[in-house]
């Protein structure tokens, strides 16, 4: 197609397209779950079978199974082929107000986003050649603007058009074997690509059956960065309900090993006895803490959250990450990542979840028109206390993890480039620094560090954010901390100068939240509680972190 036509461009209603994937989205939600409780009720009345019977009911579920998974990656192709459409709202909506601006003014726009400026002759020559000069270089500057969106907007509209026709068409095949491509990951001699935007590439390649192979190979494959967000949470939602049901067997397994010990009667009498003991208890405790977290995953992804706030499991694994989405990144203008400090288990991701709300909220409030997203990330193992925390060690290991992600949000984002900003409370910020320094960039447009301890570097210049010349990072590197915040404080001793010192150069903004009000306390200039208070209702700092993931600069 190449490059859209004007009236083409200003006819179009993208958020059709953006309705029309949420709800292929939930008829997948609600046929996956359909499919979930046949396949437990046939698990039941086939338990007892036995001989061809038996091998015949398993290998006819079995098929249906896999059918079923055929056509729910079908739907999620088919949901985001018309999210990748919606994206085009944006540049709808920028084309028009260029239009709008170019006919109040009586310039004419052709078709292919061509723009010709009025013509002046008032009899007066020389001032005539002024006008004109002026209104020809307006001319040329609407056409520097509109035709780039022109040409964004045919490049999507026939890559949405392909994988749509492709996804349908997907529907009426039965499954097929996989391709030579595929079969080649599948035995061993190929393996996937790490580089989110090859991966990224070669995913949005395959028909709906390589990508159900891939998950068969791999129930883990969407925690990878490069896939598109929409087939992330499929593939995630799945894996997590296998991580919780193995999780359980699990712990029956060990209530079943020692049925005594999980009564709490008939203790050992030998030191041996005691050894096994503790050991079966450190069992227990890892599987119970795993199955906590993938509970506090699932509750959060069923949770409630505001009219039409969309929720994606981005990734999961069973040590303790997590990762979720408030709307699609892939299609929002505005998208931002929440990394959350010490004192973060992935059973708490309720708090992060919570936080990153306030951010959305902010955000739509900073700009209503735009779409905005913002994802909790608990993609690194964040220390479990203050005494974890006087180290970097976490921080540096949790880096390349992060890089990885925002390379990814870059590389499966749909139509014009979206303004993506990484919020760190706390230790958080410390993760965000080591991301952006040493041999380490950041792929965001904006970073901001909330109640930090201390990046690791002394200096905005030293930080690393893809795209922005170092010279500029100050304009791109936002800090706040509450005067009553105590860990901005001591931990500049650990962790390098604090970001809303003067001599780093940020730009800082104010925070301030409600404080202890207690007699004994007034006289301290510290409070605890100040250090998580940065998104309660009221607090100015909210308000200009939503302006900050908005692109826009803080007032």
């Amino acid at each position: 197609m190449g490059r859209a036509r004007v009236s083409q461009v200003l006819t179009w209603r993208p958020e059709a397209a953006i309705a029309a994937s949420a709800a292929v989205l939930e008829a997948d939600s609600e046929f996956s779950g359909a499919m979930s409780r046949v396949g437990r009720l046939v698990e039941v009345a086939v338990a007892g079978w036995q001989g061809a019977a038996g091998a015949a009911a398993t290998l006819g579920a079995l098929e249906s199974q896999l059918a079923a998974n055929h056509l729910g990656a079908a739907l999620v192709d088919i949901a985001e082929a018309l999210a990748e459409a919606g994206a085009l709202d944006r540049v709808c909506e920028l084309v028009r107000q260029i239009w709008d601006e170019g006919y109040a003014n009586g310039y004419r726009i052709a078709e292919d986003g061509t723009v010709t400026a009025p013509r002046f002759d008032t009899g007066n020559a020389p001032l005539d050649l002024v006008f004109q000069a002026v209104v020809d270089a307006k001319a040329l500057e609407l056409q520097a603007r509109l035709m780039p969106l022109l040409d964004a907007a045919g490049e999507t509209d026939e890559r949405a058009g392909a994988r749509l026709a492709a996804a349908v068409a997907a529907l009426t095949l039965a499954p097929r074997g996989p391709s030579a491509r595929v079969a080649g990951i599948l035995e061993g001699t190929a393996t996937l690509p790490d580089d989110p935007k090859e991966l990224n590439a070669l995913w949005n390649s395959l028909p709906a059956a390589d990508q159900d192979a891939l998950f068969a190979y791999d129930p883990l494959i969407g925690t990878r960065d490069g896939l598109p967000a929409l087939a992330r949470d499929h593939y995630n939602r799945l894996a997590l309900t296998r991580l919780r049901e193995e999780a359980t067997a699990e712990l029956r397994r060990l209530a079943e090993q020692h049925p005594d010990w999980s009564r709490r009667e008939n203790p050992p009498t030998t030191d041996a006895g005691w050894i096994a003991l503790r050991r079966w208890e450190a069992a227990q405790t890892e599987v119970d803490t795993r199955l906590a977290g993938y509970t506090a995953l699932a509750e959060q992804l069923g949770a409630a959250g505001t009219p039409g706030e969309q929720r994606l499991l981005l990734s999961m694994d069973a040590r303790g990450h997590g990762v979720i989405a408030l709307n699609n990144p892939d299609t929002a203008a505005n998208v931002a990542t929440f990394v959350p400090g010490t004192g973060s288990p992935l059973t708490a991701i309720g708090i992060g979840v919570d936080r990153s709300r306030a951010l959305l909220g902010s955000a739509q409030r900073a700009d209503p028109s735009a779409r905005s997203s913002v994802i909790t990330w608990y993609g690194y193992d964040a220390p479990p206390d203050l005494t974890a925390a006087l180290g970097d060690r976490r921080a540096r290991e949790g880096a390349p993890a992060l890089d990885l992600f925002e390379d990814g949000l870059r590389a499966t984002h749909a139509g014009i480039a979206s303004h993506n900003t990484v919020l760190g409370h706390s230790y958080g910020s410390t993760v965000i620094g080591a991301a952006a320094s040493g041999a380490n960039s950041l792929a965001a447009d904006a970073v901001v560090f909330v109640g930090s301890p201390g990046v690791e570097v002394d200096d905005v210049s030293e930080l690393r954010l893809r795209g922005i010349p170092a010279g500029r990072n100050g304009a791109h590197v936002f800090a706040t901390a509450d005067p009553a915040d105590p860990v901005p404080r001591f931990g500049q001793f650990l962790h390098g100068v604090d970001p809303v010192d003067r001599e780093f150069r940020a730009t800082v903004f104010r925070s301030s939240g409600a404080t202890i009000d207690l007699p004994v306390l007034r006289a301290l200039p510290l409070d605890v509680l100040a250090h998580g208070n940065y998104w309660d209702p009221g607090n100015p700092g909210l308000t200009t972190q939503g302006e900050i993931i908005a692109g826009h600069r803080p007032r």
